[in-house]
């Protein structure tokens, strides 16, 4: 990538983002025309500055920092604030005083800079050949910057307000607020200081949460349906008190010691999960080794080899570092316990382990390279779920743990990246002979560049319904009861990320389609097509039928294809 087209990408952004802010001040149709007129001039003006495949790089990364920032600059957040500011005005209100100490805000600043400090270095430094890691970590820096920045807002503009009348509290920063209603309080817990890496986003794991801690001091964890909300308050016992009184059973908890973050035991999680931020959330650890490689000079060969030890080693440790990343505690006892041992025993795992995550998103999940390392992994939200639906849920892991699906779908992909690589290699004289042919060549790349995540979608989809179908083997229910528990699962998340948006958005935003209900034939398309699990309307309906193996088979590969189709075709398909 040329210093020019580095620069172009640079000044792109910038306009990109600033065009973006202005348009978040404007009235709704001002700021669509604004939208619509700087992004037609600036992909029309790159279309005639620069050759047509040069010219989609800059015109991607402008899309990616309008989408990224889009996050902050939310109209939406924003009515929503407005909204509970002319609320504060007219009634009587409390301001919950929070502590504010500059060391908490240093903390996530250096936090911040060391993992994307990691991935500007390994951007530098890559050497050119490798375009695609340039353009990967470009994307992860855009990604991780709206992140920063709502952070940074926070510290500096954020105000807590509790209505006694009304029985809800009001957070207003500088791009949302929320509107927690008392009432739908879960529970409350003490801590003796924040949990830096459990609150940094670069450094969680299916974890549903908001942070306004801003000291090192006491932190009351708030949770609600969707969310979890940390604080610190000045008066902090005196909150804890009085937050807990709404609260309709007592969920409240003992104050949990933290231990600061230079402590030997927060070193050892902080290389754990530095190591989940730029080796799983980003491409850094994979990037810096081939620089290392190439400044060796070291042949291709020995550069695959390599890599493929990398990806072998990350695979080894996959589960650790995913009980790390997500600060799992082990299951040994309990009513969950024995659930889980019971499907372990039906499967033929006795020796996989259980683990919670402390999170509110309803979610459960199979990890480990073979049976001897396998574990599952499933969240307190999930866990909450009734018996039977939990059995369920911990019946299709199984499956993935037994048939060591997780090493599947890795070989899979590496697979598909050893056909693509090869394939480049035996015919790069037609690829460049095709460049001379641009519209026949941008019709081959996006082919290729399409025929990767597809092919992944195969054997992932593949792997989901028979953990599906086996799953069911190992309940008292059978197929109804998978069934039920995927469904009950989806429907509780599909209940908490509704929740979730009514306390940040004006309007209540819906999810207008509930995942377990069929969507329309494009979103049926991606479903099938590109994601990692069939689309659960269809699971369900499957699982309800009552099918051999070779008859859900075949109906997957069917439906992959029929409902992936408008649904005027398929009518037309059917009566013929």
């Amino acid at each position: 990538m040329c210093i020019i087209m580095q620069i172009t990408i640079v000044i792109v952004s910038i306009i990109t983002l600033i065009v973006t802010f202005i348009a978040y001040l404007l009235p709704k149709k001002l700021s669509a025309g604004l939208l619509l007129i700087t992004g037609s001039s600036l992909i029309v003006y790159l279309l005639m500055s620069h050759d047509f495949i040069d010219a989609w790089t800059p015109i991607s990364m402008m899309l990616v920092t309008f989408f990224s920032f889009s996050s902050v600059f939310d109209r939406d957040k924003r009515s929503k604030r407005q909204q509970l500011k002319q609320k504060i005005a007219a009634v009587n209100y409390e301001i919950v005083e929070l502590n504010r100490e500059a060391k908490r805000i240093i903390m996530d600043i250096i936090l911040t800079g060391v993992i994307g400090g990691i991935s500007l270095l390994c951007l530098l430094f890559v050497p050119d050949s490798y375009l695609t890691i340039k353009y990967l970590l470009v994307l992860y820096l855009l990604m991780m910057m709206p992140q920063f920045l709502n952070r940074l807002a926070d510290y500096f503009f954020t105000t807590v307000y509790m209505l006694p009348e009304q029985q809800v509290i009001f957070i207003i920063s500088l791009f949302e607020a929320r509107e927690l209603p008392m009432d739908e309080l879960s529970s409350i817990r003490k801590e003796s200081e924040p949990d830096v890496l459990r609150l940094h986003p670069g450094f969680t794991f299916l974890a549903e949460q908001k942070d306004y801690t801003f000291a090192f001091s006491t932190v009351l964890r708030l949770s609600f349906p969707g969310e979890t909300i940390c604080l610190t308050p000045t008066d902090s016992e005196r909150w804890f008190e009085h937050w807990q009184n709404f609260m309709k059973r007592d969920q409240a908890k003992i104050e949990k010691p933290i231990l600061p973050i230079w402590h030997i035991s927060n070193i050892k999680r902080l290389l754990w999960k530095g190591y989940f931020a730029i080796a799983v959330k980003g491409i850094a650890a994979y990037t810096g080794l081939l620089i290392i490689l190439t400044w060796l000079h070291a042949p291709w060969y020995a550069i695959i080899i390599v890599v493929f030890l990398w990806w072998l080693f990350n695979m080894y440790i996959a589960d650790r570092m995913l009980i790390n990343a997500s600060d799992a505690k082990k299951v040994t006892a309990g009513e969950i316990y024995d659930i889980a041992q019971e499907i372990f025993l039906k499967a033929g795992i006795i020796g996989t382990r259980l683990y919670v995550i402390d999170s509110s998103v309803y979610n459960g999940l199979a990890t480990g390279m073979h049976i001897g390392k396998g574990t599952i992994m499933l969240t307190t939200a999930t866990t909450k779920l009734s018996k039977r639906k939990v059995e369920a849920i911990l019946a299709h892991e199984a499956i993935h743990i037994k048939k060591r699906d997780v090493m599947i779908n890795q070989i899979g992909r590496m697979a598909m990246m050893a056909v693509l690589g090869l394939g480049i290699y035996l015919f790069f004289d037609e690829l460049k002979f095709l460049t001379d042919h641009l519209i026949l060549f941008i019709v081959i790349i996006y082919i290729i560049m399409l025929s990767f995540p597809i092919s992944l979608s195969v054997i992932a989809q593949w792997t989901e319904i028979r953990a599906d179908y086996l799953g069911a083997k190992l309940l008292g229910e059978g197929s109804m009861q998978m069934a039920d528990g995927l469904k009950e699962l989806a429907l509780a998340q599909d209940k908490a990320t509704e929740q979730g948006l009514k306390y940040s958005t004006l309007d209540e935003k819906s999810l207008h389609r509930s995942t377990v209900e069929r969507g329309n034939w494009f979103v049926r398309f991606l479903e099938f097509q590109f994601f990692p699990h069939p689309p659960l309307y269809w699971r369900i309906q499957q699982l309800r039928k009552e099918q051999d193996w070779s008859r859900t088979k075949k109906s997957w590969l069917a439906a992959r294809f029929k409902e992936s189709l408008p649904d005027f075709l398929r009518y037309k398909s059917n009566g013929l």
